[in-house]
């Protein structure tokens, strides 16, 4: 890119160069590219790349969901798709793909036409070309959680255990106002202003269905980050875990998060680090959906921003062999 869509306090992260994987369906406000989830498959030196196309909201949201994949970790081509009207949902949102035992499983974040309400299912494939979208069958739903949503899975495969954050809206923090009913209405609670999103984590032992266990990352009493923190991605820095999440501090910020930094040793407690504004974002806004990934090559962020016109476009910024 000509100019960096970055504004960044360290300096280690402007070392990388940034690059676009993907531009919006259209250049101007509302329609977007991102949400992305990488995935590296060593063996066959492969970074796979999960990412949501939007419309506007009334004019069908997040329409389409891709997973492509590229040698270099720079240019893509894809190899799966699914429509909102495959899931028969109002709109998609993030995913996680893993490879294990040598099947391809992806974690979909999506809200059900029925509920109206956010869920993650699991769909199975041999290929990532043959994920199976008929087949899917519930990850996590609100029943599970305790809560009024569930959304944006991140997995972190820890030997035979698997980490799965995910974004939710705990009924502690609810204004329930005239009904029940009316929270969901929106086919999306987190824009009504009436919930807090934190970060939840259920966990998995050799290839099960991943159980609940809570909270372990909440937004803050005041600041920036005072209604959503969503822990986006994780990287192994030693002996601890740097976390990247999204923050915002009231609903007119949904949507336009942008990034903070957390620490953890044991994947359960995060400790935020202490900033008075995000760590990074975009010059013109919203920078969110931070995605790291370890190749041979080093370290590759992935994220979506903001764009002078308003859209968001799915980014790329190599840092070699950093942390």
């Amino acid at each position: 890119m000509e100019q960096s869509l970055l504004v960044a306090r360290p300096e280690w992260l402007n070392t990388g160069e940034e690059f676009v994987v993907r531009t919006s369906p259209a250049d101007e406000e509302g329609y977007w590219v991102g949400a992305p989830g990488v995935y590296y498959d060593a063996e066959s030196r492969t970074v796979y790349l999960y990412y949501r196309l939007r419309r506007p909201r009334g004019s069908g949201r997040g329409y389409e969901a891709r997973i492509a994949k590229s040698a270099d970790g720079v240019t893509f081509h894809d190899v799966w798709r699914v429509t909102q009207e495959q899931l028969d949902s109002p709109s998609i949102e993030r995913g996680a793909l893993t490879h294990h035992h040598g099947l391809w499983t992806l974690y979909l974040s999506y809200v059900n036409g029925d509920t109206h309400q956010w869920q993650i299912d699991r769909l199975v494939g041999d290929q990532v070309e043959t994920l199976n979208v008929q087949a899917r069958c519930t990850e996590l739903d609100t029943s599970m959680i305790g809560g009024h949503a569930v959304k944006d899975p991140l997995l972190v495969p820890m030997g035979p255990l698997s980490f799965l954050y995910v974004s939710y809206a705990p009924t502690d923090l609810v204004d329930l106002g005239d009904s029940l009913g009316d929270l969901h209405a929106s086919n999306d609670v987190f824009t009504t202003g009436r919930v807090h999103s934190h970060t939840g984590l259920a966990i998995s032992v050799g290839g099960e269905p991943h159980n609940w266990v809570g909270e372990v990352l909440g937004s803050s009493p005041t600041g920036w980050d005072s209604l959503v923190s969503r822990i986006s991605g994780l990287v192994k820095m030693g002996s601890l875990y740097l976390a990247f999440y999204d923050g915002a501090a009231d609903v007119e910020e949904n949507y336009e998060e942008r990034v903070g930094l957390a620490l953890t040793a044991d994947l359960k407690t995060f400790y935020k680090i202490p900033a008075e504004g995000p760590w990074i974002q975009s010059q013109y806004g919203s920078l969110r959906y931070v995605a790291p990934v370890h190749t041979e090559e080093g370290l590759i962020l992935y994220y979506e921003a903001r764009t002078a016109s308003g859209a968001h476009i799915l980014c790329g910024r190599k840092l070699g062999g950093i942390a």
